[in-house]
């Protein structure tokens, strides 16, 4: 059984219920993917964030992926789990948005990855 909350993640094709899943990158950075339940097991829904590299971030900041974004910053906006900053990176013939995380909601959501990810990375959480 897992603490994580479920939440409605609404998009082109309806409405799922997802959890957060809270981790880091190899290269050090935040990411946060969407679960759901299928049959009593949970599966990989999508990924929230995507791991750039070649651009310096504050250990709660991250890219949000291109695929979906108007739902994944209006997911982002209604639960108040970050801020949309005003960078963006490109990578390839894609730009992607900064969010700056609220880890303490952020561990609200997932409690048991975001202490592993602030643990990871050197942070306390207060």
């Amino acid at each position: 059984m897992t603490n994580r909350r479920i939440l409605d993640y609404n998009w082109e094709y309806g409405t799922e219920k997802i959890m957060i899943h809270v981790g880091k990158y190899e290269s050090g950075g935040l990411y946060i993917g969407m679960l759901c339940e299928i049959d009593g097991n949970l599966e990989f829904f999508s990924d929230l964030t995507k791991n750039i590299p070649g651009y310096e971030l504050a250990y709660n900041e991250a890219y949000i992926t291109y695929d979906f974004r108007k739902s994944n910053l209006a997911f982002i906006e209604r639960y108040k789990l970050g801020v949309l900053k005003p960078a963006y990176a490109r990578s390839g013939f894609c730009t992607y948005p900064m969010v700056a995380f609220d880890l303490k909601r952020l561990a609200e959501l997932d409690p048991e990855g975001t202490k592993q990810f602030a643990q990871q990375v050197g942070i306390e959480l207060g």
